[in-house]
């Protein structure tokens, strides 16, 4: 009986030195065959860091920039598939013109380039970082954004609050899939 007390109480004194050491993920450590994404990020969240803010100058995608105006986007993109302009709605008013390219969306409200979104390889952010790139070279680049993670995407999100605006970067496994630069239309 007593030898199972000592067990049991040498047993719950290691769990906590090893939480408190290491953070709960000690104890939950995945395997390597499960979702990287979870292996990648488990390094960023045991990490004290608040999630870094963006400079509204580092926003953009393949050369166009957020307030940008269309027709300096256009210019710099070429001629798109598909070129729409729609009413905006009454909540914001004016016009929404979105430019469609091959994997590249670019969206304008009243001239100015409010959205950017890629899942080209080509296209890279104004930092250089590109769909394809490693969890490793984001954190490197931009430091520890927000996460968020829905349907086995992770979201590291680099927002810009003075100007309500956010880059996004989807990942699946240790990799970019898809990036978003996006500003809240007032």
């Amino acid at each position: 009986m007593v030898k199972r007390f000592v067990a049991t109480a040498v047993a719950g004194i290691m769990i906590n030195l090893a939480i408190s050491s290491f953070g709960f993920a000690a104890l939950v450590r995945p395997i390597p065959a499960m979702n990287q994404t979870v292996v990648a990020l488990e390094s960023m969240l045991n990490a004290t860091q608040t999630p870094a803010a963006i400079d509204y100058s580092r926003l953009g995608i393949g050369g166009v920039r957020l307030g940008m105006s269309i027709e300096e986007a256009k210019r710099k993109l070429g001629k798109p598939q598909r070129d729409e302009t729609k009413p905006a709605g009454e909540a914001i008013g004016g016009k929404i013109r979105t430019l469609t390219y091959s994997k590249l969306t670019v969206a304008a409200w009243d001239g100015k380039v409010y959205l950017i979104s890629t899942t080209k390889p080509k296209l890279l952010t104004i930092d250089g970082v590109k769909v394809g790139d490693s969890t490793q070279k984001v954190v490197k680049t931009y430091g520890y954004g927000s996460q968020s993670v829905q349907g086995g995407v992770t979201r590291l999100i680099y927002s810009n609050d003075q100007k309500a605006s956010n880059l996004v970067l989807e990942l699946k496994g240790d990799r970019v899939q898809k990036i978003i630069v996006g500003t809240q239309l007032n």
